[in-house]
């Protein structure tokens, strides 16, 4: 009844299903299509419960097998729990021998630890053939050190396991032996492998990796070593404070074990790394240091080069094989460099043996070697080490020694030549000899040749020798200028006077070009500057020689000794003189510069003012109103002469001397004269009274008394003018006084 119920409900609920799908008589056409749908979920709706019912079948089928696997298990157990009764059973009978029962346990555990140390030492040799078989292939270079550590923590073990019989210790050192010559065999492949470093780096540097990998791994077990010993030796210094008394004696000596032990049980392979290297480089420079320095320069320059640029490809190659705390490239840099210094150093010892083109050359090395640090990265100090250490001294003291030994023998036979070789003119008719221009050619074209041949220092070097040289030249120039003027003739003096001048625009040009192309810290420490003005100074003097010329001539001279005579009061040596320099004059402004020609004129206004005065201090003669009316006319007769070729202002300066000594000789009292001398004394400082007493002498009707007051008065108006017991200014007349350089008056001599 309950399955027909279930039915008609069923039913009944389809017919509602189907009332909602069909609403309307126009929707009977889709019967055919909501029928295959019906079907479709029908047949997904049964391939889903046939897959829900073979699951559940596995799961009902998995559970029946789960019981009945614990239905055996609990069976099993229940069996093993009446072996154990019977078991239990059984040993309550063997109480009695316990003590027997754990001696067999114990000996049985030994036997088993036995039998093992037994295996492990009967595998040592068998590894240790293992281990230096695989030697042969680089490639297992970090397994062979594996395995030879682990052989070594095998002996160690064993030889503290017998440590207390000395007979099987001996046994066991003899076994181990193959351990120590595979060790032997290994670290000579080791460093084998660190020496070639130069050549694996670029062929084959996976080697040498592993190499430095097996130097770091051994450098990490001695830390560890160490590391053991000093916590042991800590273990030892609580054990000491708990026994003072037994560990006295030890406490002193303990206190740097865990050094003492790191010493002892590492083995530096890091430090011995190092060392392999620094064998390296030495055997790579042996032949440039023991053979070619002494046997072939050209050779020897070639090799260094080569070496030299092994760097680049250490920087390259070498460098990131190692790991960087080992600053490879910087100890390589730093092992190059020392080498290059002792290969420079040797050939230091024979640089009188070599040429000034093989100094060149080998400075011209140095510099190629600092461009290629500081390219690589180096700074600039540490790539100036070579240049800088001292030991190319010898080389370039050689090179400037004969620079400037050349050059002085040849300014020398220039200037000889000068003398009896007349001056040349230019187009304008100034006079010069090749001298200076030739002198700065070869000057300069040795500061070129080295600042493109040579470092720094050198260049340096160099600067100081073109400052000595031409401060002997002008030197040798003096030495000439003290000969009398009338010897060394007009022209020629002309000429230096003209090749000074060159000579200072020449030497001002080659300091700025060189100052230029050395560093500052160098250029600093150079001072062009005081030399180039000396050839001014030179200049100047050689004016003055020229001046003398001219004093010198016998005509001027016979002129001069009539001065203050009746020649002179008849109007014949003043004019006569002027002509005289009217003649020289023409010539000497065609032979210098315009410059130079009027220093000239100045220089001989001031000759002739210092001429006239000493002549008129030396003279006898009374001072009459016809020679105050002459003097007067001498200083017309001069202003109109010299003012045509410099400035009044000049003249007028310097002819000022005689127009105050005038009227000084013109005065009627002891007042004017005071009055006169302090006037003096404001243009010419160094006007010295003794001028004051001679004029006085020389005057008539002046009482002695009152002459003798007036010189007193004068010289206290000096003494009072004087600055720290001098004059406040030299003036260029009276220290050139003759008359007054002679004089006993101990007060002028003390100023001059």
């Amino acid at each position: 009844m309950m399955a027909d119920d279930l039915g008609v409900e069923a039913k009944e609920a389809a017919v509602r299903e189907v009332a909602k799908l069909l609403p309307l008589p126009e929707l009977l056409q889709s019967i055919a299509s909501i029928k295959a749908d019906y079907i479709a979920r029908q047949q997904a709706n049964d391939a889903h419960l046939s897959t829900m019912v073979a699951e559940q079948v596995e799961q009902a089928q998995g559970g029946l097998e789960s019981l009945s696997l614990s239905q055996k298990t609990i069976g099993q157990l229940r069996e093993n729990f009446v072996d154990i009764e019977k078991l239990c059973q059984e040993c309550q009978t063997l109480i009695e021998n316990h003590d027997q029962i754990k001696l067999l346990s114990n000996a049985r555990n030994n036997l088993n630890m036995t039998l093992k140390d037994v295996e492990g030492m009967m595998s040592i040799s068998s590894e240790a053939a293992e281990a230096h078989d695989s030697l042969t292939d680089e490639k297992e270079l970090v397994s062979t050190y594996e395995r030879l550590t682990a052989l070594d923590g095998k002996r160690r073990f064993a030889l503290a396991a017998a440590s207390s019989h000395e007979e099987e210790v001996g046994r066991l050192s003899e076994y181990f032996e193959d351990i120590d010559r595979t060790w032997e065999t290994f670290e000579r492949t080791l460093w084998g492998h660190v020496s070639n470093f130069f050549k694996l780096a670029k062929e084959s540097p996976q080697t040498l990796v592993r190499a430095l990998r097996v130097v770091e791994m051994q450098e990490i077990l001695d830390q560890e070593v160490a590391t053991e010993a000093a916590e042991a030796e800590g273990g030892g210094a609580v054990e000491s404070v708990a026994n003072p008394r037994k560990n006295a004696k030890k406490s002193a000596s303990s206190r740097n074990l865990p050094q003492q032990k790191l010493k002892v049980q590492g083995k530096g392979y890091k430090d011995k790394c190092y060392e392999e290297i620094s064998k390296a480089v030495e055997a790579r420079f042996n032949q440039l240091l023991t053979e070619l320095v002494f046997e072939d320069l050209k050779g020897a320059l070639e090799e260094a080069k080569k070496i030299g640029e092994e760097l680049g490809d250490i920087y390259d190659f070498v460098a990131p094989c190692f790991p960087p705390r080992y600053e490879i490239f910087q100890l390589m840099v730093n092992l190059y460099t020392e080498r290059f210094i002792q290969w420079l150093r040797l050939l230091s010892d024979r640089a009188n043996d070599m040429t000034n083109i093989e100094i060149l050359k080998v400075t011209g090395w140095v510099v190629e070697y600092q461009e290629n640090l500081i390219g690589l990265g180096v700074d600039d100090s540490l790539a100036q080490v070579c240049s800088e250490s001292g030991a190319m001294d010898p080389l370039m003291n050689a090179y400037v020694e004969r620079m400037q030994a050349t050059t002085r023998k040849w300014y020398l036979n220039i200037l000889e030549a000068d003398k009896v070789q007349a001056p040349k003119k230019t187009d304008d008719g100034k006079l010069y000899t090749p001298a200076a221009v030739d002198l700065f050619r070869i000057l300069g074209e040795q500061v070129q040749i080295v600042r493109e041949n040579s470092t720094d220092v050198m260049l340096y070097r160099i600067a100081l020798a073109i400052i000595q040289v031409m401060i002997d030249f002008q030197a040798a120039q003096r030495q000439k200028l003290e000969e009398p003027a009338s010897e060394i003739g007009l022209e020629a003096l002309c000429a230096m006077i003209n090749n000074n001048l060159r000579c200072y625009d020449l030497a001002m040009e080659l300091s700025s070009s060189t100052l230029e192309a050395l560093p500052q810290n160098y250029a600093e420490q150079v001072n062009f500057e005081d030399t180039c003005k000396g050839f001014l100074e030179v200049a100047k003097e050689a004016v003055h020689q020229t001046v003398s010329v001219i004093f010198e001539d016998p005509g001027v001279q016979e002129l001069l000794v009539k001065l203050y005579q009746k020649d002179w009061l008849e109007a014949q040596v003043t004019e006569y003189l002027v002509a005289t320099f009217s003649d020289y004059f023409s010539d000497v402004k065609m032979y210098i510069e315009e410059r130079s020609f009027r220093r000239f004129v100045e220089a001989c206004v001031e000759e002739t003012i210092v001429v006239y005065v000493d002549h008129l201090l030396l003279q006898k003669n009374y001072i009459k109103e016809e020679t105050i009316e002459r003097m007067k006319l001498d200083e017309e007769v001069l202003m109109d002469f010299f003012r045509e070729y410099i400035s009044v202002s000049k003249v007028e300066n310097r002819v000022r001397v005689l127009g105050d000594l005038r009227e000084l000789a013109s005065s009627e009292s002891p007042d004017s004269f005071t009055l006169v001398y302090t006037n003096i004394l404001e243009h010419q400082p160094d006007c010295p009274p003794e001028v004051v007493e001679k004029l006085v002498s020389l005057r008539e009707g002046i009482p002695r008394k009152d002459a003798k007051e007036v010189v007193q008065e004068c010289k206290e108006i000096y003494v009072n003018s004087l600055v720290d017991g001098n004059p406040p200014k030299a003036g260029f007349v009276f220290p050139k006084v003759k008359s007054l350089s002679a004089s006993k008056g101990g007060l002028w001599r003390k100023l001059t």
